[in-house]
């Protein structure tokens, strides 16, 4: 009867021990995040961080002025969805862009606005939140291809958690462009 105790307990110690391994291999991204425009390279911006003109249809990520935006990522995590919300201020203007996402690798499906699909694909495991998205636009005359774009981000933390890093990858019929966002944890 003592072995039987034993094994049983050995057993349960070896299940605990796996399920804290598997706990603490979900990176946990839930917080308010604040742009590091020090560390990050975006769009529009020379090596030197100064602003260019290499942004999207030639702006830079300022928004025109010569201000930068100031940029909060704001993020909820809950079993398998992870909701981001994006809010940009300058001044006293102020936007937000929500995507929820479904964190377990299947793929979800939408229509856009503008009548095409939009296929996402987010998978979080290791130290690591990695989302796929693909748009596909229907062609805009009679006997033209679809035009796709397709974009890869991949969150990490840093080992005291302070520090969120997401480098994305975006393909166009123009080419390939690469960004690298650095937040860190509000208080």
């Amino acid at each position: 009867m003592t072995r039987t105790k034993r094994i049983i307990g050995s057993i349960a110690v070896l299940l605990l021990a796996v399920a804290v391994t598997a706990a603490q291999a979900q990176p946990q991204f839930t917080g308010t995040w604040v742009l590091d425009r020090a560390q990050s390279q975006l769009p529009g911006h020379g090596p030197d961080g100064r602003e260019g003109r290499g942004g999207p249809h030639g702006k830079s990520m300022a928004g025109g002025h010569g201000q930068p935006h100031e940029v909060k990522l704001i993020v909820e995590q809950q079993g398998t969805t992870l909701k981001a919300t994006r809010t940009m201020a300058r001044g006293t203007r102020e936007r937000s862009m929500s995507e929820t996402f479904v964190v377990d690798g299947t793929e979800q499906t939408e229509t856009t606005r503008r009548g095409g699909t939009a296929v996402t694909r987010a998978t979080l495991g290791g130290d690591r939140l990695v989302i796929n998205k693909t748009h596909t636009m229907p062609a805009k005359e009679q006997g033209q291809p679809a035009r796709t774009f397709s974009r890869e981000s991949v969150w990490t933390l840093s080992p005291d958690g302070r520090t969120l890093t997401i480098d994305t990858t975006m393909q166009s019929p123009r080419g390939d462009r690469t960004m690298k966002t650095v937040f860190t944890r509000s208080s």
